[in-house]
């Protein structure tokens, strides 16, 4: 009888969590009110009244040269000569023009700091204006194009905690996909790796479709057959 009973139990169970995880499976299908769908494998959708609302716009991934700049905080050891750090990935090399509030001045080296934060490097700057020995500044350098690069307009472009991404068109659907950047300027962020030229994603507005993939996947409660 006992056996009989555990039997009757573990069916029942089974056949109500099939039923919640049909049911999960409908209703990440079914439209929501927001206006998005998220299918597994395809991506984000949106119907034509969400995209007209949000200003939705897709174009495709060009090539453009990017100037860039960097910001260094310095402080002045000499009255012509300052310094600060830099990461060992920086693009700032020696003789390269840089800008102190109304001064202007060169790079002059970027070396290794023996006891500094590892990975750091050391750039010395020269003036031709006076500087205040001790005196906290800050600096600016162009960096200029190495050419032609895959880009994407800044508003493209999604920083996430988890990393960099882009919403790539996948038919009628939208995808998430990570990206890795290179040189940025006001206008465009260079891609180095998760696009190639003439990929078609969307440049606006990224941010409403990433609250709208979170609301749809997110926005139901988990199913464990606790009913």
């Amino acid at each position: 009888m006992k056996k009989s009973i555990v039997i009757i139990l573990s069916s029942l169970c089974a056949i109500l969590c099939t039923s919640c995880n049909e049911s999960a499976a409908k209703s990440a299908e079914k439209t929501p009110e927001n206006g998005a769908q998220f299918k597994k494998g395809e991506g984000l959708s949106l119907t034509d009244e969400m995209k007209k609302s949000i200003g939705f716009t897709i174009a495709e991934v060009g090539e453009e040269e990017i100037t860039s700049s960097i910001t260094l905080d310095l402080t002045a050891t000499q009255s012509n000569e300052a310094r600060g750090t830099v990461p060992s990935t920086s693009a700032i090399k020696p003789g390269m023009e840089i800008s102190i509030d109304s001064i202007k001045g060169t790079v002059q080296s970027v070396e290794k700091i023996p006891f500094g934060m590892l990975g750091d490097l050391e750039v010395t700057v020269t003036t031709a204006g006076q500087l205040t020995p001790g005196s906290h500044l800050r600096g600016n350098v162009q960096i200029p194009a190495s050419g032609a690069v895959a880009a994407v307009p800044v508003s493209a472009l999604l920083k996430t905690a988890e990393g960099s991404f882009v919403y790539t068109v996948n038919g009628s659907f939208y995808v998430r996909s990570p990206v890795k950047t290179g040189a940025a300027n006001s206008k465009f962020v260079e891609i180095t790796d998760g696009l190639y030229s003439g990929d078609e994603i969307v440049t606006t507005p990224v941010m409403s479709l990433w609250m709208a993939e979170l609301q749809v996947l997110r926005g139901g409660k988990a199913c464990t057959c606790g009913h």
